[in-house]
């Protein structure tokens, strides 16, 4: 599956791969021509985009965010991986509902072979081993249209992971309650730490260390106001300064600490470039959604 690097439209915050500029010598790339082409890639910020590409396609993570220490664990992360040439590639994140079953965004698994698919719990590093399970099957909701509504996904995963409530664990979903704007959320991933990805610069654009950042929500209303015209209540908007998901954040856990650690959205979509303090992340918000994920625990 190949799908431009760049494109004018709205963003889906997923893929973990790179798109390469053919005829450039990676050891004579020069400092002047990468902010030149870092410049260029900010002049697609007029559009919002959401892609996956889980083969060909350039991985983004959380912008502002820093590394989980060392010996720390965030049990209910997984990293959603896709079986290609080069090996398992991370392409979106994911928190764990219960032993076998994942929460995960609509966009990250439409179109894919469920069986190249797996999820990987209890890493802090993305070059961990941690405990792998292959994914059965995936179900889409009904209601799901791209970049408008609905964008959530749950997965049935063999073997059901081995709680040890230290390194991997549950997520709390449920619950009705609204949650407005000016509330303290936490996002967390493996995501680009640049609004933009430079070429040839991995080690700096792809930490291979899960990030973690915090922000606040803001209403509907102003997340309108300021880009996101089709914003609707089965959505959450959060913004920081020069702070955000990217892609290969897609489908991963935003939390609520106030009341006890509990999800409250599922990354979706935003600007081409990251983390501008004037353009909002959008996630699904799950309140809307948790009847629709109790029933696929049952099934």
């Amino acid at each position: 599956m190949q799908i431009p690097c760049l494109m004018g439209a709205k963003f889906l915050f997923k893929k973990r791969s790179r798109c390469e500029t053919p005829g450039i010598n990676r050891p004579t790339m020069r400092l002047t021509e990468l902010l030149f082409i870092g410049i260029l890639s900010v002049g697609v910020t007029l559009g919002r985009l959401n892609s996956r590409q889980p083969s060909g396609y350039t991985p983004h993570r959380i912008v502002g965010g820093s590394d989980v220490p060392a010996g720390e664990h965030v049990p209910y992360q997984v990293s959603l991986q896709y079986s290609t040439r080069g090996g398992q590639m991370h392409f979106c994140g994911g928190s764990i509902i219960a032993p076998n079953r994942i929460l995960t965004a609509a966009h990250c698994c439409q179109g894919l072979n469920a069986s190249r698919m797996s999820v990987v719990a209890g890493i802090r590093g993305l070059d961990e081993r941690g405990s792998r399970s292959k994914v059965l099957s995936y179900i889409i909701h009904p209601n799901y249209q791209e970049l408008v509504t609905s964008d959530i996904a749950v997965l049935s995963i063999d073997p059901p992971l081995k709680f040890d409530n230290a390194s991997i664990g549950a997520i709390e979903f449920r619950g009705k309650e609204f949650v407005g704007g000016g509330v303290p959320v936490t996002l967390t991933g493996w995501g680009l730490r640049l609004p933009v990805p430079f070429p040839f610069l991995d080690n700096i654009n792809y930490p291979n260390t899960m990030q973690r950042m915090s922000y606040h929500t803001i209403t509907n209303r102003e997340c309108r106001d300021r880009g996101m015209e089709s914003v609707t209540d089965t959505e959450i908007c959060a913004r920081g300064p020069f702070r955000g998901a990217c892609s290969g954040d897609s489908g991963g856990p935003l939390v609520t600490t106030d009341k006890g650690l509990k999800q409250v959205g599922v990354v979706s979509y935003g600007l081409v470039v990251c983390a501008l303090f004037i353009s909002p992340d959008v996630y699904t918000r799950v309140s809307t959604f948790s009847d629709w994920i109790e029933g696929q625990l049952e099934s």
